[in-house]
């Protein structure tokens, strides 16, 4: 019988957004693998991680609202982050790529429910509370390592699947350019909408959230 050699790409933001929203599983390195194996089959291979992420934003800024001083690089935010991708480095199979967080032009930005009721006039500014406002983070250079790695799978035969797991369609030339090196492309949106442009260009979508009781 036919063994598949299966390489995973991560995007790594994306899925702990999800997970946390569905509450599927504690998120660390371990728990992301026993996911990826829930989406083998009998005899698939699995060959390595890919997982695409950013280090916390290391800066100090003043808070709009509260004109409290803070350390992003010290919130409960980035304690997790640093123990998430700890744990990943710590994790037979992965492969850790890092780009860069950067806050953008030093902005703020309102929860979007939060800035919904504003513009309704459900509530004042006065009602806004600290967590209603957040740095407007961003990160840079995870794309383009995603697509150096797809790019490099296909070019060199290493692996005959791989399985994106994103809601980002910026990726799509690199599926396309893999498809045209015979790799075959499963996409898990981890039960997100898939968006047209990805669907096209990939050969099966898979997913494991069902195998998980949601109330975990």
């Amino acid at each position: 019988m036919f063994i598949r050699k299966v390489a995973f790409i991560i995007d790594g933001w994306f899925m702990y957004k999800r997970i946390q929203s569905l509450k599927l599983f504690y998120y660390n390195g371990e728990n992301i693998r026993n996911y990826c194996r829930k989406l083998l089959r009998k005899n698939d291979y699995l060959y390595r991680i890919y997982y695409y992420d950013t280090l916390p934003l290391n800066k100090k800024g003043e808070h709009p609202l509260t004109k409290k001083s803070i350390d992003f690089s010290k919130t409960d935010q980035a304690k997790k982050q640093t123990e998430l991708l700890e744990s990943i480095k710590k994790t037979p199979l992965f492969a850790l790529r890092l780009g860069t967080t950067y806050w953008e032009n030093n902005a703020w930005t309102i929860r979007y429910d939060r800035l919904k009721e504003l513009l309704k006039r459900k509530i004042t500014v006065n009602e806004l509370e600290e967590n209603d406002i957040k740095p407007l983070i961003k990160q840079k250079s995870v794309d383009l390592k995603i697509g150096l790695d797809i790019a490099s799978l296909a070019n060199k035969r290493i692996v005959d699947v791989i399985i994106v797991i994103t809601g980002d369609s910026d990726i799509v030339p690199a599926l396309k350019h893999a498809r045209k090196e015979s790799i075959q492309i499963g996409l898990d949106t981890l039960g997100n909408k898939v968006r047209p442009e990805l669907e096209e260009h990939i050969d099966f979508k898979v997913t494991a959230i069902h195998k998980y009781n949601h109330k975990q």
